[in-house]
């Protein structure tokens, strides 16, 4: 299980600071996501959200600036090709163009997103026998999972 999670100050709709917490996880094999907000000075709280279809960017951005990004390569990139093709177009229902533009990137730079993103492509992956490794990110580049870049997809 790859797990992130991120606290940060908002404000109340009564004025006071309040706490909303954001996290996301991959567990048998799919990625969720949650929110929850508090606040100590009147008793609000509530869920602000969760599901399992894409982290929504205000969930994702906190989580993201809090924890940086990791970045998913194949760790022999002339092996596998046509399953890594397979895994990415049953990924995301790619066309073929885009599932290649994709593996390209995961054999060189590789693809970037949050732990348990990264995560989850990894065991499609390695389901296919496709081995890859996940490193920390030193940029954060728009990946797959990005609401901006996943737009023109499928």
């Amino acid at each position: 299980m790859a797990e992130w999670g991120v606290a940060f100050a908002v404000t109340c709709a009564c004025g006071a600071e309040a706490r909303q917490d954001a996290g996301q996880w991959l567990r048998d094999g799919a990625i969720g996501w949650d929110s929850e907000f508090s606040c100590r000075a009147c008793g609000a709280s509530m869920c602000l959200g969760f599901g399992a279809d894409g982290t929504p960017p205000w969930v994702r951005d906190p989580l993201i600036a809090r924890h940086g990004t990791v970045r998913l390569r194949l760790t022999a990139p002339a092996a596998g090709r046509v399953a890594v093709l397979k895994t990415l177009r049953e990924a995301w229902d790619l066309t073929l163009p885009q599932a290649l533009e994709l593996a390209v990137q995961l054999a060189g730079p590789g693809l970037s997103g949050t732990l348990p993103e990264v995560a989850w492509l990894r065991e499609r992956l390695d389901a296919r026998g496709v081995p890859a490794g996940i490193t920390a990110d030193s940029v954060a580049a728009p990946g797959p999972w990005d609401p901006s870049t996943a737009a023109g997809r499928g």
